[in-house]
Formats: structure tokens, sequence, C-alpha cells
């Protein structure tokens, strides 16, 4: 098996010609047949890992980590690509419209980044989780936050400069950690956002820009816990391995929260069900499903694997396999909606990014006067005013006779609906239908 990687933006597999469709015609055959088909399918192919964050951070580390073992685990031992999709709601929405349902990539997401946007009902989300095909997911382990010891008196002193904590997007385990105790248990924190990954947040610690951050991972809680000067606060759940830290949910039921407040609670930590997973695009056949599923479970008992999985996750990982992880994922995405009202006036009080409520945009009847950049402008008048507005490439639903499109598939010339909002100091589209 050969593993070779490209830190470029994740495209989508060219079409081939499928084996799965012959072997849907063999389903009288017992397993060991249906895998010599599976052979004859993926002997010379390539199968695409695409991993929808920037190098370097923890759903990098832990996807390629996979995808070193994997494809020796698959009949007819493909060739493994490893590319990165560096923004999650891209990599989610392209894996729903764009990658092709042939078993020839396999996207590998974090719970919070992918999760968390549905949660908030983000217009960045043009996928739906539900539709997904599972292949199974790696816990790395209840998340551990940490504190810079020199910051400890300031915890709860409000008089004192607040402690700086670092975010991916607030989506996180660590964030609602953080936002429940700021709430319910008076910590005097600050969020720093927008860091693009986890070792992105390491690497601010590491400069002093912030004071607190969560990691469930063994080697980073060692690291900064014996080397960096970061002591444990608290633990998400009880953990053996730091069985003296106070367990957070713990010091909450002390605190004697409502129902809703419960709700809330588990609502923000739901994406968090669910660790780094690794999914198929939706309407992909039960054949190639069923051989990753089974590659990827031979994958984590492999004891190669396993030393190394050990070596840079720390030994408190877990895998799960993938109609278990679905499971997780379908009840992460459940609403309570007396606990969004909780998160919304949670995130308001903190400043954080808010759930937005679900409005379709208002849809105009247009002729494009102009088409720019590749479709990545659109110049139309509406209501006797000449309006330039953008075109997102993960933000704008685009469908091009009937069919979810790229943007370069809107031409000058073609009268299409488009809803816009304003974004900043511009507009946006939001949605553009094309006959």
């Amino acid at each position: 098996m050969q593993h070779r990687t490209d830190r470029n933006e994740c495209r989508a597999a060219p079409l081939r010609t499928s084996a799965w469709a012959l072997s849907a015609g063999l389903t009288v055959l017992a397993a060991a047949p249906e895998f010599a088909v599976a052979a004859d399918f993926y002997d010379g192919k390539t199968l695409t890992v695409m991993i929808a964050s920037r190098p370097g951070g923890g759903t990098d580390t832990t996807a390629r980590l996979v995808a070193r073992y994997l494809g020796n685990h698959i009949p007819g031992k493909p060739q493994v690509l490893v590319r990165n999709k560096p923004l999650q709601a891209a990599g989610a929405n392209d894996l729903q419209h764009q990658v092709r349902p042939d078993g020839l990539t396999v996207g590998v997401f974090a719970g919070g980044g992918t999760l968390g946007p549905v949660l908030r009902k983000s217009s960045a989300v043009r996928y739906d989780l539900k539709e997904w095909v599972y292949v199974g997911s790696i816990d790395r382990g209840p998340s551990v936050q940490l504190i810079r010891k020199s910051a400890l008196e300031r915890l709860t002193n409000p008089k004192l400069p607040p402690i700086a904590h670092g975010s991916v997007s607030t989506d996180r385990t660590q964030d609602s950690v953080a936002a429940f105790g700021a709430i319910y248990l008076g910590w005097n924190l600050k969020f720093v956002l927008g860091y693009p990954n986890s070792n992105a947040i390491y690497l601010a610690y590491g400069r002093g820009e912030i004071d607190m951050f969560g990691s469930g991972t063994d080697k980073i809680l060692d690291r900064f816990t014996k080397q960096e000067g970061a002591t444990p606060l608290v633990v998400e759940k009880s953990r053996a391995d730091y069985s003296g830290v106070p367990v957070f949910e713990d010091l909450l039921k002390k605190k004697g929260l409502t129902k809703e407040q419960w709700a809330a609670y588990r609502q923000w930590t739901g994406s968090n069900a669910i660790d780094k997973f690794f999914a198929l695009p939706p309407k992909t056949p039960a054949g190639p499903r069923d051989v990753l599923r089974a590659s990827f479970k031979a994958t984590t008992a492999d004891p190669m694997f396993k030393k190394d999985a050990n070596n840079i996750l720390g030994d408190g990982y877990v895998p799960v396999d993938g109609e278990k992880t679905r499971d997780l994922i379908v009840d992460a995405i459940e609403q309570n909606p007396a606990g969004v009202e909780v998160v919304k006036a949670m995130r308001a009080k903190l400043g954080l990014p808010q759930i937005k409520a679900e409005t379709a945009p208002d849809m105009v009847k247009v002729k494009l006067d102009e088409v720019q950049r590749e479709g990545r402008v659109l110049v139309f008048k509406n209501e006797g005013k000449n309006l330039k507005i953008g075109v997102s490439g993960s933000r704008t639903e685009i469908t091009v006779g009937g069919k979810i499109s790229p943007r370069s598939a809107v031409k000058t010339g073609m009268t299409c609906e488009v809803g816009w909002t304003k974004r900043g100091d511009r507009l946006e589209a939001r949605k553009i239908v094309c006959p």
C-alpha cells in the first residue's frame, strides 16, 4: 500500500466505472465472494482521504494516522492520497454535493467543527448529516480544561484582568465548559476567537496570547502540564488518569441548574458527542460502505496502528464503529427548544456567535448583466438600482438546471432567482436558482 499526501484542497475524485453495480446482483453470495468483488474494484485505484481541516491540528493528525494503515486493510490495497480542505463547512458542503458516492473518497471531520454550525443554524451549512454514510470515528477521551498556573488567581476575581480562553469556533466541548463556567460558576473569562485549529491554539498559549484551553488528547495534556506551566482545572467527565481533578458536570450539579439549563448544556456539548469521524457522501452503496467499515475496524485493531496511536493520541482514545457513530451524530443534532433559548442568552451575554433563525432569503428574479471572476461576483439591476453581489463557494446555495452547481456554472445573460443578505459591508448571495 502506498500512502501519499497532498496538503492542497481536496477535489472530488473523477468518475470511474463502479464495480458495486455488479456486486449488487450478487447479494445471494456469502461475505467472501463479496469481498472478492471489492478487491477487484479497489485494485489499482486511489482512495482519497479528504481532511476538513488545515494541516497540524487534531483532525489532521488523527486522519493521517488512520490513513497510514487504512489501505493495508482494504481488499486490493489501493493507494491512499491525503488532502486537506481547510474549512470544516466547505469540506462538508463538498462531501454533500461535489464528491461522487463511489467509495473512493472518505471525508474526515471534527464533531464541533461540523455539528456545531448545524446546531447554530449557520448560513454556511449546505449539508445534511443525517444523509451521510459513516465509516467510524476516533474518540480521544473527555476534554480537560487547562489553565496557566500563574493565571489561577484571576479565575474568580472579577476585579482582575479576565483570563483569555482560546477558541476555534465556540462549538467545542472546551468552549461549552468555559461558557457555563463563566455564567454559572463565576469564572472571570473572555473568549479569544478565530484560531484555525487546535495547533494554532497551542502556539497562542506558548506566545502568551491565551491562558486557558481544553484538549482530550493525552500527549497534549502531558506536554502542557509537564513542560509549559499549565494545570488541569476541570475534566468534562470523569477520567481515571485525572482522578484528582474536579468533574465539571459535578460542579454544575451543585448550582441547581434547571431542566432548561441542563438541556442547553447537553445541546452545546452535543456537537462533541463524537470527536473525529470518517464519512462517505450520501447515497454511497452498501458495498463500499461495508468494506470501508470493516477496513476501519481492522485498522484500529492493527498492533502497529495501536502503537502509533498510543504515541500520538495517548492511551485514552477509543475507536467507534460506523453505526454507533451515526447514532451519536443524529442524537447530537436533535434540538430542545427551551435549551436553544438558554444558549442564545448565554451567547449574547458572552459576545459569542449566535444561533441563527432559520429564515429563507427573499428571492428576486433578475437577469444577470455580468458575471465576474468565474461566478464570484454577480452584477444585475433590481428596483432601478445596479447591484453587485458576492457569491461564496461555501455559504451560497447554487442550483442550475435543477442540480447543485459550482459558481462557475452561473453565466452572464442568465435569468435567475437570487436571494441575498448583507455580510459585513457588502452584499452576498445566499441562494441562486437558474433554469
